[in-house]
């Protein structure tokens, strides 16, 4: 059901550009220069083919010249674990500026195996991008991730609770956005346009500059990426 395999963990602190929604769902293999860290701000998904009514999922963080492009499933285990290995590299060019980031929520295994907490924290994380704490939240909810067949993440008491661990972010605000769900339809768009369509097959699937980084089954992942983003210039 997935595809890319890692092994180990690394730690996934430290301080990272905030970012911004961008204006609609793309392709990893579509260069997008439109977006950049700024203050948060939320645009309609309704401008690009296919796309669907409602706030765009897609959050971009960086302002260097290297696009790094990630689909995810926070319910994925195989997620969790190429992102604690990459994580303190993304961090380390994000602070550089060097590489600009963009995350997609993809709802894999809510279609695979049932379920609606691929979709619902994704929705979630987005949820947390205006109060400058999409990077924490995206963290915390790798760390509180159940296991695959457990759809913990499709309750919203969980999502808030886990919210709750997130200084600065539990607000009325942010529940209702998670009650809500308006970026739901965003991440049903961009599952249908790059995994319903067979374009891509598995999470997670990371493009540099374009080109997708094959995931190493074995060995030092975060040495095998730091070197996809050296090759690319970062």
């Amino acid at each position: 059901m997935n595809s890319g395999a890692g092994s180990g963990s690394g730690g996934t602190s430290g301080a990272v550009p905030t970012g911004s929604h961008s204006g609609a769902p793309t392709t990893a293999k579509t260069a997008s220069t439109s977006h950049t860290s700024a203050a948060p701000s939320s645009g309609s998904s309704t401008s690009a083919p296919g796309a669907v009514a409602g706030k765009d999922a897609t959050v971009v963080i960086g302002v260097g010249t290297v696009r790094v492009v990630i689909y995810e499933d926070y319910r994925c285990p195989i997620c969790k674990t190429v992102h604690d290995q990459i994580q303190p590299v993304l961090n380390t060019k994000l602070a550089a500026g060097s590489i600009k980031v963009e995350f997609h929520a993809i709802d894999l295994i809510d279609h695979s195996a049932g379920g609606k907490g691929s979709l619902a924290a994704g929705n979630a994380a987005s949820c947390a991008l205006p109060a400058f704490k999409f990077q924490p939240y995206r963290e915390a909810l790798f760390a509180a991730q159940p296991s695959e067949t457990d759809d913990a993440f499709a309750d919203p008491n969980e999502l808030i609770t886990i919210a709750k661990t997130v200084s600065g972010l539990d607000s009325p605000t942010f529940e209702d956005c998670v009650r809500a769900q308006p970026y739901a339809g965003s991440i049903e768009s961009t599952y249908a346009a790059e995994f319903g369509s067979g374009k891509l097959v598995g999470v997670p699937s990371v493009f540099v500059n374009g080109t997708q980084w094959k995931v190493p089954s074995s060995g030092d992942v975060a040495a095998s990426f730091t070197q996809a983003l050296a090759a690319a210039g970062a």
